[in-house]
């Protein structure tokens, strides 16, 4: 190692002054890195007097800002002379333990024989960092934040940049419509609705009570929608949102609403007409019988007597079945073998319709584990009837298949009976109308529209419920769920 030759003049020059009271750190290293010479900043920076470091090396007096990243752009300045611009954000000074930022510059001068080190402590720039990134932090906080409530909204929520390209589609649209969210970035908006309105009409805020919605399948729901665009800070319109809420369970619990007050009406007419209807067929019963025991067993006419006595007391039986149906059902209920009711309705289907019904295939699958179940047979056949006859009336003249089976949910204890036809199938605009009294579907002649509302609240009165699912063209299936547990226990 070469001997240490500090820089000394008898008089200082202008140059020297200058690099004296620069307002930032300077030293000069020679070809071993020995500091030669440092100004008073520099003295200021490192907090410790200059003679005690003049004549060392940077490395040896500063080890940890060499370790803190600096040491390989020092050795490469040295060897090669490789100028380097380096900044240590969050540095810790050698004799300074307040944390700031450090930047580091240094280079060779043109005779090579001398380098340059300029180091700044930046306290200012540090805060003023962490502030930033404070901000920062905040910010993505609150970016996650609402984030996750949109993501977590139970209401579908889209956004959209101006030209109505979907920008934020989250999870419960994801549920509701069927895509997943990479399906639709920057698609369309208006492929979701079945009229696209959002961006043809006023600015700013606008709701709709109802909306209808194309979900990835091609069916449709209601849906309400809250819509309104998106500015920054500077007021510039740059996104439109839409808060949408599906409908579609609001729209199952009014129409069934609508059907229990119906029915309550029902109730009371069927009430009525029964009521009007049960001292006459008192009489029919009455009277067939004494003119059956004052007819001879030669007479021809006394067969005609019987079928007049039997359809009379068959009917005082349903007039009182639908009686005791809208006063207290369950004060009927009997131990029922709801198989031998099931036989009972198809014997009768078949006795009604004759030959007319030898174009139709009806097939039979009972579930041998069906217990008997608390229940009035009278009230279940009538049910059952009104559901066969519907199917059997959906197939002719053409004919088709009808299918009766049982099945047993243990878990839910619930009762399932299904009635399957291949017949012309309900449209779907009418499908949440068939049980309502007096709807009937086309012009049909001799059918009051009484049949499977009349079904639908025996079913009700047995704790159990009526559904229908239909295609048009596709036949009909109608699901009799009865909830054992309810059932038994007005046994």
């Amino acid at each position: 190692m070469r001997p240490y030759k500090p820089l000394t003049s008898r008089k200082m020059s202008f140059v020297e002054d200058l690099i004296e009271n620069l307002p930032i750190g300077l030293m000069i290293l020679d070809q071993d890195g020995r500091v030669l010479r440092m100004n008073r900043k520099q003295e200021e920076t490192s907090r410790i007097p200059r003679k005690n470091i003049l004549g060392k090396t940077f490395a040896e007096t500063f080890p940890k800002t060499m370790e803190q990243g600096l040491k390989k752009h020092y050795a490469n300045l040295l060897k090669k002379g490789t100028p380097f611009n380096f900044v240590i954000d969050r540095y810790i000074p050698q004799y300074n333990p307040e944390q700031m930022t450090y930047r580091a510059r240094g280079a060779r001068f043109s005779s090579g024989r001398y380098f340059i080190l300029i180091n700044e402590l930046e306290k200012e720039l540090y805060y003023e960092k962490r502030l930033v990134e404070a901000r920062t932090d905040e910010l993505q906080v609150s970016e996650k934040f609402l984030k996750s409530i949109i993501e977590s909204s139970p209401n579908i929520v889209i956004s959209t940049d101006l030209e109505g390209k979907i920008l934020i589609f989250n999870r419960t649209a994801e549920r509701i419509f069927g895509y997943r969210r990479r399906e639709l970035l920057k698609k369309k908006v208006d492929r979701l609705f079945k009229e696209p309105m959002f961006f043809s009409g006023k600015e700013g805020q606008a709701f709709r009570p109802e909306v209808l919605c194309i979900k990835k399948d091609g069916n449709l729901f209601p849906a309400s929608m809250l819509a309104s665009e998106v500015e920054n800070a500077a007021g510039r319109k740059i996104a439109k949102m839409m808060l949408l809420s599906d409908l579609t369970e609001q729209k199952a619990l009014e129409e069934r609403l609508f059907l229990t007050e119906k029915l309550a009406l029902y109730s009371e007419l069927m009430g009525g007409i029964a009521h009007q209807l049960n001292n006459p067929l008192i009489g029919v019963v009455n009277f067939s019988e004494m003119l059956l025991r004052q007819m001879d067993e030669e007479d021809t006419k006394k067969e005609m007597a019987r079928t007049i006595h039997r359809a009379g007391k068959e009917c005082l039986k349903i007039i009182t079945s639908v009686l005791n149906c809208f006063k207290d059902p369950h004060l009927t209920f009997t131990q029922t073998d709801i198989h031998d009711v099931l036989r009972d309705s198809i014997r009768t289907l078949k006795e009604q319709f004759g030959d007319k019904l030898g174009t139709i295939r009806i097939n039979v699958n009972f579930d041998t584990k069906v217990p008997l179940i608390s229940g009035d047979g009278i009230q279940l056949k009538q049910s059952f009837l009104n559901i066969l006859t519907n199917a059997a009336q959906a197939m002719l003249p053409k004919g088709g298949q009808l299918r009766v089976a049982t099945a047993m949910n243990e878990k839910k204890n619930e009762l399932q009976i299904l009635f399957s036809d291949t017949g012309r199938g309900i449209p779907k605009e009418y499908l949440n109308k068939i049980f309502l009294p007096f709807f009937t579907v086309g012009n049909n002649p001799g059918r009051h529209g009484l049949g499977l509302s009349f079904a639908y609240q025996i079913i009700k009165n047995h704790d159990g419920h009526l559904k229908a699912e239909s295609k048009a063209g596709k036949g009909t299936t109608f699901a009799v769920v009865l909830p054992l547990r309810s059932c038994l226990e007005h046994q």
